[in-house]
């Protein structure tokens, strides 16, 4: 299956500013400062080409000093990929795309780690850790792991449960830890 929204999400830049709209909307001075790495014409490219595809939309508009200042956010109603669409996808294109996923993590962890970061008082770390759940168990997981977790860790391998494997990843931005207070 070829799917033009699968080609548009997995170009870096693109990816990251998803995954950012995802937890909240931003302008691009937002977006700005948590990509600092890339060049704002190119940010406003990859919003434009988004916003174009209806991937995101405007959610507000300011004027601020004689120029207009857009708050984007991801669009609700119209997922990136529909349930439908994952589906029909090969296990192919799945991989493709873990593996952007997995260069973009990487690339945040190689930024982090090589700035020097205190990892004894940073909450860098990383585990991978197996459960044995049903179908219904990680459902379940999926919509409270937070409250969750520490009730699945206990379940023990048998013939109604499945091995899932949760990776976890906590990479703080290298940009604010290096102004913390080091006492």
């Amino acid at each position: 299956m070829k799917n033009k929204h699968i080609d548009l999400i997995l170009h870096p830049v693109r990816l990251r500013i998803i995954q950012h709209l995802s937890r909240e909307p931003a302008t691009v001075h937002q977006l700005k400062e948590w990509m600092s790495d890339i060049p704002q014409a190119t940010l406003y490219r990859h919003l434009t080409i988004l916003k174009k595809d209806n991937l995101i939309y405007v959610v507000e508009e300011k004027r601020i000093r004689g120029a207009i200042e857009r708050t984007f956010a991801l669009e609700k109603e119209k997922p990136i990929l529909s349930a439908e669409e994952l589906k029909q996808m090969s296990g192919e294109e799945h991989l493709k795309m873990f593996m952007k996923f997995l260069s973009n993590v990487t690339g945040q962890t190689k930024n982090y780690l090589l700035s020097n970061p205190d990892l004894e008082k940073d909450p860098f770390g990383y585990n991978q850790l197996e459960l044995h759940l049903t179908d219904s168990e990680v459902e379940e997981l999926q919509k409270g792991m937070n409250d969750l977790l520490s009730k699945f860790t206990s379940s023990k391998p048998s013939v109604e449960n499945q091995k899932v494997t949760l990776i976890q990843m906590l990479v703080p931005d290298p940009n604010e830890t290096k102004g913390r207070d080091p006492n």
